[in-house]
């Protein structure tokens, strides 16, 4: 398209009207082909097409304004029906344009939804996973410290992880990691600490675990979706 207006300018400057005929109209049909394939393939790159076509749009216009006090009708039909092919693919293009940036707003609100459920869902299984193995493998009750310890770099660790991941997202301006809440760590530690070191039997713990954690997490996965949406 550059190398179409370029041509174009070039054939006015160089020799004034008479060379606005088959090389400007044959610049004005590859323009025009541009836009057309871009409307098809409804390319991102149409936004610069769309812009250039703008520019090759308004010489003309002027160009037809110029020429048009010579009465020189043959070659102003010619280039009349040219800008109106032009003009109505850039309308076209604008409303494929309009259609598929909502359309990508619409992925990116569907894919940033579920890197927040799947972020939480793998926050959850890695802590479950990580107590289960402490409460079969440690003697809890001569290692309580240690274990209590040990609980809570898991969960402080997760946390940064799932933290990490969410910081490479953001919805209209708003940075999805950044609504999370550190006091959470401490919430889910508390409510951990509570189930290892009750008097119920491993089974039941695990089973007073993956609840309370499920619960846990799904609440907190709902309030960030609804901050980062509902801000």
């Amino acid at each position: 398209m550059c190398a179409a207006l370029i041509s174009l300018a070039t054939s006015f400057l160089r020799g004034g009207y008479s060379n606005l005929n088959a090389t400007t109209m044959h610049d004005l049909q590859t323009i025009n082909d541009i836009v057309s394939t871009a409307v098809k393939n409804s390319s991102h790159v149409t936004v610069i097409i769309s812009s250039c076509v703008f520019i090759v749009y308004t010489l003309i216009i002027k160009i037809v304004d110029y020429f048009k006090s010579k009465n020189r009708s043959k070659p102003m039909i010619e280039m009349a029906n040219a800008i109106k092919l032009i003009s109505d693919n850039v309308s076209t293009l604008n409303k494929v344009l309009d259609k598929t940036f909502k359309d990508a707003e619409v992925k990116e609100v569907g894919r940033v939804t579920n890197v927040i459920n799947v972020g939480f869902t793998a926050f959850r299984s890695t802590i479950y996973e990580k107590i289960c193995d402490i409460l079969v493998r440690n003697h809890i009750a001569h290692n309580e410290n240690s274990t209590k310890s040990n609980i809570y770099k898991i969960i402080n660790t997760e946390y940064y992880k799932l933290f990490s991941v969410l910081s490479a997202y953001e919805i209209n301006g708003v940075n999805v990691a950044s609504k999370l809440r550190d006091e959470w760590i401490d919430n889910i530690d508390k409510e951990i600490i509570d189930v290892v070191f009750s008097k119920d039997d491993n089974l039941t713990k695990f089973n007073r675990l993956s609840s309370k954690l499920e619960i846990i997490t799904d609440d907190y996965s709902v309030r960030v979706n609804n901050k980062v949406f509902n801000h």
